[in-house]
């Protein structure tokens, strides 16, 4: 039992003195830390890539671009789906560029769909916009990252809405 107390007493001691004395760097908990780069009005890394369809994808520093990242395995990516798809469709007369990045398998039901479907078998892609959970989201305009959406809420749809509708109608 007393072995027991001097160590609880050491590992409140420890974790008092690096809450006290520790930075916001040293990552203590405090949301002082910055969103994983790339994140809103930076520069998105711009790439090309095979379409599953077997034609290119280019994301470059002209257009207006939505990008998320999808996983198979994850409920979140199958309930964005449907307003993802809803949404290119909406948005195809507008020349906004839509496409999905598949971390892993691509379904087969990624057939006939209104926007750009990739495979980034080689994690390249993922790093390179620091993709750690999916659904992950990035609205681009002319090589800027105008949005970023971690997640999947019902919210997303809306929020992705009204920044596309702003960068549009700044565009007429």
């Amino acid at each position: 039992m007393k072995r027991l107390l001097v160590v609880a007493l050491l590992v409140l001691a420890a974790s008092s003195g690096y809450r006290v004395y520790g930075s916001p760097e040293t990552g203590t908990g405090s949301l002082t830390l910055p969103q994983p780069a790339p994140n809103t009005g930076e520069e998105a890394p711009n790439f090309g890539a095979d379409r599953r369809d077997g034609g290119n994808f280019e994301l470059s520093d002209e257009g207006v671009y939505v990008l998320t990242f999808w996983s198979t395995l994850n409920k979140d990516t199958a309930d964005a789906r449907p307003e993802f798809e809803e949404m290119a469709r909406d948005y195809a007369e507008e020349g906004v560029s839509f496409a999905v990045v598949y971390v892993s398998n691509v379904p087969e039901s990624e057939e006939d769909v209104p926007y750009d479907v990739l495979q980034d078998g080689s994690g390249e892609l993922t790093a390179m916009y620091n993709v750690k959970r999916v659904p992950r989201l990035f609205l681009i305009d002319d090589g800027t990252i105008e949005l970023v959406q971690n997640g999947y809420y019902q919210e997303n749809e809306e929020r992705l809405r009204e920044n596309l509708d702003r960068i549009l109608s700044g565009k007429t």
